[in-house]
C-alpha cells in the first residue's frame, strides 16, 4: 500500500511540474491567433460580428449571392462558416444596416 501512495505522489508531482512548462512553451513561439488566421492558405477572417441577438448569423443570406456587396462564397454547400472562418477585427457593423 505504501508503494501505491509513493507512485501516486510521484505521478501527481510530475503532472504539476509539467503544467507551467506547457504554458511557457506555447507562449514562447510568439505566434498569435491573428497571425495564424492570416497565414497563407487560411480561410479569410470575418470582418463583421458573427453573432446577432445572441445567435450565429445566417452567413448565406448575404454571401450565397453577394447581397449588400458581400463576397459570394465559392462553396455555398458548406453551412457552418464559423467552423473555418474566424472572427477578425470588426470593420463593418451589420446591425446598422
Amino acid at each position: 500500500m505504501n508503494r501505491f501512495y509513493q507512485a501516486a505522489l510521484a505521478a501527481a508531482t510530475v503532472a504539476l511540474l509539467a503544467i507551467p512548462f506547457a504554458a511557457w512553451s506555447s507562449e514562447q513561439d510568439g505566434v498569435t491567433d491573428k497571425e495564424v488566421a492570416s497565414a497563407s492558405g487560411s480561410p479569410p477572417v470575418v470582418l463583421h460580428s458573427l453573432m446577432k441577438d445572441g445567435e450565429l448569423r445566417d452567413c448565406l443570406s448575404c454571401h450565397e449571392d453577394g447581397k449588400y456587396n458581400a463576397p459570394p462564397t465559392p462553396h455555398p454547400e458548406r453551412k457552418y462558416c464559423a467552423q473555418c472562418h474566424g472572427q477578425g477585427e470588426i470593420k463593418v457593423d451589420l446591425d446598422k444596416k
